[in-house]
Order: C-alpha cells, then structure tokens, then sequence
C-alpha cells in the first residue's frame, strides 16, 4: 500500500509505526508498505509488479520462465518506458531495467500466471527480439542461445517473431540465424 492510500483509509503516522513497531506491517520503502502476513506469500514478480506497475518482466526473467535459457537470473529483469524516471527500489528483490520507447513497450504483451495472480510479461517472440536488441549488453552468445531454443521449442510463430523483429529494428541480424535453423 501507498501512504496515501493508508491515509484515504483514515490511518495517521502514528498508527502506521504502532503497526510496524507490532510487525503487523512492514515498510518496503519510503511510501511503500505492505502487511507481514501478505509480503510472506507474495512471489518475487507479484513484488516487482506491485513496485513497478508500469513495469514488464522481460528479458533474462521472461527467457528464464519460458526455458530459453540456462543462464539463471541474478535479478528480476523489467522494461520500462524510456521517458519513465527509474524508480526507487528496495533492496530486495534485486531488478535490472531495460527501456523501451512507449511505442514498442506494450507489443508483445503476455500475462503470466504466478499463484493465481496475473503478472504482465513479454511473450516469446518478444523474448527472443530482445536478447538481439540489446545483444550489445548481453553478449551475441545468449541472444543466439535463446534463438537455438525457441526454434526448437513447439511453441514458435515465426510470423509474429518477424513481425516484432522488424517494429524493434532486429530482422536482419535474426533472419539469417533462423534461415539456418529451419
């Protein structure tokens, strides 16, 4: 919760810290509260959701739910807007940021299930588009592993993998790899 939620909710300051100092509530961060007994059955991308709404897990975390990749992630990996200020974060869990124009931000949108609850996340296609966009910054290796995996997974629409390869400016460093793959 949001402090101005709490205080839409007639609860002051003061009996915000009697609820923390009881461990009935926790803060998160400067603003940011949540119950003890809720924070406990929240998974690590309800979390990152709740902290970035507008926020979608992508890359390294999206590759990692989808088997794309053998590289376990370090930290949740989230694409956010380019005009979007980098928000302040807790230190836990640990969120690495990607930015995305608000164009191409939505495309490839996917909602991914996680104890019930609806966590938004690039689909695969997007997946594999990203690993060669930002190829500079994860190494050519891991964006040609992920390829080699979605070409042969059964889950695979080259149409839209093309589609979105030309709208994120990739097409022809992906092309030429799946020519060879097929």
């Amino acid at each position: 919760m949001r402090t101005k939620t709490l205080r839409e909710h007639k609860i002051s300051s003061r009996d915000l810290e009697e609820l923390i100092t009881m461990g009935e509530v926790v803060k998160v961060k400067t603003g940011y509260y949540a119950l003890n007994t809720s924070l406990a059955k929240m998974t690590d991308f309800e979390w990152v959701h709740q902290l970035i709404p507008n926020g979608i897990v992508s890359v390294f975390s999206a590759a990692s739910v989808y088997e794309l990749t053998t590289v376990n992630p370090m930290a949740i990996s989230v694409t956010i807007s380019s005009n979007m200020i980098k928000p302040s974060l807790p230190d836990y869990p640990p969120i690495e940021f990607f930015f995305s124009s608000e164009a191409n931000l939505l495309m490839g949108i996917s909602d991914f299930q996680t104890d019930g609850k609806s966590v938004p996340m690039y689909n695969r296609e997007r997946t594999v588009c990203d690993f060669f966009k930002y190829s500079a910054r994860i190494g050519n290796d891991l964006a040609l592993e992920v390829l080699k995996n979605y070409m042969a997974g059964k889950e695979k629409n080259l149409s839209r993998l093309f589609e979105y390869a030309v709208k994120l400016r990739v097409k022809k460093y992906i092309k030429p790899y799946v020519e060879a793959l097929l």
